[in-house]
């Protein structure tokens, strides 16, 4: 057991679970119900969740989870000793985590499937995967935290070809300001690194007045954060003159071009024109006014490559412009 498992372990034996008869005594009062979908009759332990009880069984969590797998081979108190009771034969446990996450948690352990159908919308998916993500970071339980992140790469590319894909999807739904906000606090509380470079590109190019909004800061991405992004605003529209759009801002004809008349053609400057007026820079579109151009289908061609080299050097350079650490190094530790 890797030694990070080990300090997890035993965080969430020392601080997160706790055995005692209050809980049972709530139990007896009312105030705690059982789960109606999660209670086994076969269970070998109660879990206890904010004000629901579960009856599960250790070996399915434990075979999960080894921070559980480390819970659960702890010495068991005897059923006499003072202070500790049974329901039903079973040892308590409490946990000190949302109910709902917990519920939700459980139903991507017990429901193989259950992950399988993600809601499409942005804004109904991060309620419902925040839960399972956050819980399968906390107790090490691999197959839903890598499922989970799966799920978040297709709304947030990690590869060029994966940015292309999603832009090429005629029904793809653009996201809200505040649910790109969520997503990348629950990428940096749940350490999913590689999928900021392009949330941060999102939230950099959102309008001036949303992202320096102060009105929700449950909600937003912190003030240091926020300045990486208006910095990288910057550089990213020194990135669309430079290497994606050098083609319009520096127009040169193609070295194979016949038509003396491109050297001076006037398109290229007023599209740049045009670009550069957008209320925000985005070096990663691709631009297909070819026609506007009025150079000859050499230079076009010749355009084409430069802009999608010039694309493809701005997606490499993504994480730096955020200061993040690059591509390969966030991949490597995801």
């Amino acid at each position: 057991m890797s030694a990070n498992s080990n300090q997890r372990r035993s965080q969430v034996s020392d601080k997160t679970v706790s055995r005692n008869s209050q809980i049972i005594r709530k139990h007896v009062d009312g105030n705690v119900s059982r789960s109606e979908e999660f209670w086994f009759h076969d269970g070998s332990i109660v879990l206890i969740v904010g004000s629901i009880m579960f009856r599960v069984h250790q070996t399915v969590l434990a075979a999960h989870s080894e921070v559980f797998a480390g819970l659960f081979s702890l010495p068991q108190p005897a059923v006499t000793s003072k202070g500790q009771e049974l329901i039903e034969g079973c040892h308590v446990v409490q946990l000190h985590d949302p109910q709902e996450d917990f519920i939700d948690l459980l139903k991507a352990i017990y429901r193989p499937g259950h992950l399988d159908q993600p809601p499409d919308n942005l804004e109904e998916l991060l309620p419902w995967i925040s839960g399972i993500l956050r819980l399968s970071t906390k107790y090490l339980i691999t197959s839903p935290r890598t499922r989970c992140i799966t799920i978040l790469k297709a709304k947030f590319p990690v590869t060029f070809d994966e940015y292309n894909t999603l832009h090429a999807n005629p029904t793809r739904k653009h996201y809200k300001s505040d649910d790109v906000m969520r997503a990348a606090r629950l990428a940096q509380e749940c350490s999913i690194r590689e999928i900021l470079p392009y949330i941060f590109y999102g939230v950099a190019r959102m309008g001036l007045a949303r992202i320096v909004n102060d009105s929700q800061p449950s909600v937003d991405i912190s003030w240091k954060d926020k300045a990486i992004c208006l910095v990288g605003r910057e550089r990213l529209r020194w990135a669309e003159m430079s290497l994606s759009h050098s083609f319009l801002f520096a127009f040169r004809p193609s070295p194979s071009c016949t038509t003396p008349q491109c050297a001076f053609a006037r398109g290229p400057h007023k599209e740049w024109r045009i670009l550069e007026a957008a209320r925000a820079p985005n070096p990663l579109k691709a631009w297909t006014k070819w026609d506007a151009m009025n150079v000859c289908g050499e230079c076009v061609t010749f355009a084409q490559k430069q802009h999608q080299a010039g694309r493809e050097e701005v997606w490499g350079h993504l994480p730096v412009i955020f200061e993040l650490p690059t591509w390969d190094k966030l991949v490597e530790k995801a």
